[in-house]
Parts: C-alpha cells; sequence; structure tokens
C-alpha cells in the first residue's frame, strides 16, 4: 500500500514538473539572441503545408524549441559542470580548458576546405593579378595548433602543403614561430593585438620593407569571448588593448558597406556584443585605409578573415592605401568595380578555422 502511494506521489510530481515546465515556456517571451552565445536565436518557424510535409517545419520548430527553452543557460551552465566536474570529460562543446585559456579543439582536416579555399584563391589570381603584382599568403594558426597536445589537432603540416602546392604563383610568410599560446584570449579564438608585432615585422621582411613606428599601448576594455558562452566555466575575462601611434591616428578608414569614413580604431563597438569589431569596425566585405605619411607608390591589397581586422593597422605606416577585403561578405566577381590591382601588392590572410571550413567563402 505504501509502495502504491509512493509511486502515485512520484507519477503526480513529475506530472506537474513537467506540465510546469510546458506552462511555463509557453508563456516565457521569446529572445532574439543568445549574448553568451554571440549569435541570433531561432524564431517560431511560418508553418505552411509545403514546409510541413518538407519536413522543414518540424527541423526548424525542433531548433526554435531548444533555442527558447526556459532557463536554457542554467541547464547548459549544468551540463557542462557535469561533464568537467563530475564525468571528468576532457572537452565541453569540444571547447577544453589548458593553462587556463579555453581551446576550440579543431579537428580533423578537411581537405576538401583546403582545396576549395586555394580554388577561390586562384581564381582571385586569374581573373585580378598578373604580373605587375607581388603576391603573398599566410596561414594564420587556431589556438589548438599550441594547445594540449593530447587533444585532437589538424595535421598543420598537410594543410601546408597543400596550400603549397595549389599556391604556386605566391609566395607564403610563415608566421607560425612568432606565436605562443599567450598571443591568444583566453576566452576567445582571436589573437591579442598587442602580441602581433613580431608577426608584422615577419610578413613586413619577406615583403621586403621595415617596420620602424613604435606604439602606445592602451587598454580599451574588459571582455568575454566567444568560448566563455559555450564553455560556461568561469575563468575570468580577457582586456582589449590598441597599439597606437600618430601614424594609425591619423589614417581614414572608408567603409564601402556604411559609406562613412572613421579611424582604425572603432570606439563606437565598444558597446557591440563582439568587442573584437573594435578593429577596423569588425566583419565588413570592403574597406580602404588612407595613410597621407606613407610611401606613394606602394598600396596593399589584404584578403582576409576577422583575425586580419587586428594585424592590417601595423601595416599601415608602409602603403598610402591599404584595401581590405573579406569574401565571405562581397563575391569576388564584383571586386573589379571598386579595386583596381594594377602595380599593388597583395597578401591573403586567412585562418586555419576559416581555412578548414571554407564554404563560407563566396
Amino acid at each position: 500500500m505504501k509502495d502504491n502511494v509512493k509511486n502515485i506521489v512520484v507519477t503526480i510530481s513529475f506530472l506537474f514538473f513537467i506540465i510546469s515546465i510546458l506552462i511555463a515556456n509557453i508563456i516565457n517571451k521569446d529572445k532574439d539572441i543568445s549574448i553568451a552565445e554571440r549569435r541570433k536565436l531561432e524564431q517560431f518557424p511560418e508553418f505552411s503545408i509545403y514546409e510541413l510535409f518538407k519536413g522543414n517545419f518540424i527541423k526548424n520548430f525542433e531548433n526554435y524549441t531548444m533555442d527558447q527553452f526556459i532557463q536554457r543557460e542554467a541547464f547548459r551552465k549544468l551540463k557542462t559542470k557535469i561533464e568537467v566536474d563530475i564525468l571528468k570529460k576532457q572537452d565541453s562543446n569540444n571547447i577544453y580548458e589548458y593553462e587556463n585559456k579555453l581551446i576550440e579543439q579543431i579537428y580533423p582536416l578537411n581537405e576538401k576546405s583546403v582545396v576549395n579555399i586555394t580554388k577561390k584563391m586562384n581564381e582571385i589570381n586569374q581573373i585580378y593579378l598578373d604580373e605587375t603584382n607581388k603576391i603573398y599568403y599566410t596561414i594564420i594558426p587556431d589556438k589548438n595548433y599550441f594547445g594540449d597536445d593530447n587533444h585532437l589537432k589538424l595535421d598543420y603540416n598537410k594543410l601546408q602543403d597543400i596550400m603549397e602546392n595549389n599556391l604556386k604563383w605566391a609566395e607564403y610568410i610563415n608566421i607560425c614561430d612568432c606565436l605562443d599560446l599567450s598571443c591568444y584570449y583566453a576566452t576567445d579564438s582571436h589573437w591579442k593585438q598587442e602580441k602581433l608585432p613580431k608577426v608584422a615585422n615577419r610578413i613586413a621582411d619577406k615583403m621586403n620593407f621595415k617596420l620602424n613606428a613604435e606604439y602606445e599601448e592602451k587598454k580599451v576594455v574588459d571582455f568575454k569571448g566567444v568560448y566563455a558562452g559555450q564553455f560556461l566555466k568561469e575563468i575570468g575575462s580577457d582586456e582589449i588593448y590598441v597599439l597606437n601611434n600618430e601614424i594609425i591616428e591619423n589614417s581614414k578608414v572608408y567603409n564601402y558597406e556604411t559609406n562613412k569614413i572613421t579611424k582604425v580604431y572603432d570606439m563606437e563597438k565598444v558597446n557591440a556584443r563582439d568587442k573584437y569589431y573594435i578593429y577596423l569596425s569588425g566583419a565588413t566585405p570592403l574597406l580602404t585605409i588612407e595613410n597621407t605619411k606613407g610611401n606613394k607608390n606602394k598600396e596593399l591589397i589584404v584578403f582576409r578573415d576577422s583575425y586580419g581586422s587586428s594585424l592590417v593597422p601595423l601595416l599601415i605606416e608602409e602603403y598610402c592605401k591599404i584595401t581590405v577585403i573579406d569574401t565571405r561578405y562581397i563575391s569576388p566577381k564584383i571586386l573589379n568595380q571598386y579595386v583596381d590591382f594594377k602595380n599593388k601588392e597583395i597578401l591573403f590572410m586567412y585562418s586555419t578555422m576559416l581555412i578548414n571550413n571554407s564554404k563560407s567563402l563566396k
């Protein structure tokens, strides 16, 4: 008899819990974004018979319910705590902690993606570049390159070999030995600008010029990077610094997307979700940087991803103009409407994270 009463109480309690969660989710107001994850959350999908029979509605509805689940962040933190502290897993959401830094375990090497990005670069070369161009490329290693050897990593040597075999027309600038783990933020994938002068000098040396300007290092803001919202274990925050001098301060940046002229460091982005956008205003298809004190006979065109935002400012002093292109957001097919490639130096600057997942390139 007591067992029956106990079973009834447990069943009723469980049903009450499930119904309460259901009601709470129904009345809970949907959120537009996840600040921790820096992404838009799924909204209730538009219903149609066509989408229902295609299976898209059910799939989108499942994504919606997972994104809008009440107390989602609390459950995500609990999941991380159980995986790391109780189950002793070495990673959570494919992210692990090493030397007080959060590192994404990027693996395996996607050879098709590497070939794809070289194909895109070859197309740019064939359409726009000729003997008047000096062409270089560099590969920016992800944080996992310097991480714990007990975790899975890309085959970086093979990645490099594929790039070299498919880009015979460009000179490779190896910067890996200019970096170590301390050059990267603890909670984010990106590198720290204050650690990049050695990288900039390596690039300058290979491109046959010298960087002589000194920098004033200035702290701008504290921030927590994208990994802090994915690993959900407290390890502190990062600090964003900028390296500035008279040349950088007086250079003018024209943004083709906004039709506005700004400075190299966009301090309005201090309040943005991603503080890294301080550097060259972040994710932008096309920029030009004008430096009146640069060599009037030298211009540089940089094809880059987000890592280039903090490195390009350190190259400004040599050039009267630098054009910065991100082909994740602009098609290479229309570049001739905005860019004159004749007699320009060309630098392709891509991170291994993009190289290993290049489907975002147009």
